[in-house]
């Protein structure tokens, strides 16, 4: 079991409710869109914690296979943030959270991009729309 596999509570996958958001979002030969299913995640997890999750939001077990979990966080730097937000959790309940986080995040990004066909412009205004 790999140390990132550990501290996300042994998990090996990542999972997701939001597929289709992902399949929206992702494509390789667009330049308007993520080129990689990982980069994706990343904003989705920035955008879920900068927007922070509604409190009626609940983890749901009917989840897709998204990616390996060694390849979103080799770095440790998302388990010491998503740690340092939910400190007492146990490493399975943070990984919940990070699934969350994303979940939310991607849902943000595809209601931008339907909007505005582009994720940079989709990202600005969920930005804008934050700091009011």
């Amino acid at each position: 079991m790999a140390v990132s596999e550990k501290n996300w509570g042994g998990a090996s996958k990542v999972y997701t409710t939001k597929r289709d958001a992902y399949n929206k979002l992702v494509d390789s030969d667009n330049p308007n869109k993520f080129s990689r299913q990982i980069d994706a995640f990343h904003a989705a997890v920035a955008i879920g914690i900068q927007l922070g999750i509604p409190k009626s939001t609940e983890y749901s077990e009917n989840r897709e296979e998204l990616i390996n979990v060694y390849s979103i966080d080799p770095d440790g730097i998302l388990w010491a943030l998503i740690s340092s937000l939910h400190y007492e959790a146990s490493g399975d309940e943070r990984f919940k959270k990070l699934m969350n986080y994303a979940d939310y995040g991607i849902e943000k990004l595809a209601e931008g991009i339907s909007v505005y066909g582009n994720i940079q412009i989709a990202i600005d205004s969920i930005l804008k729309k934050k700091k009011k």
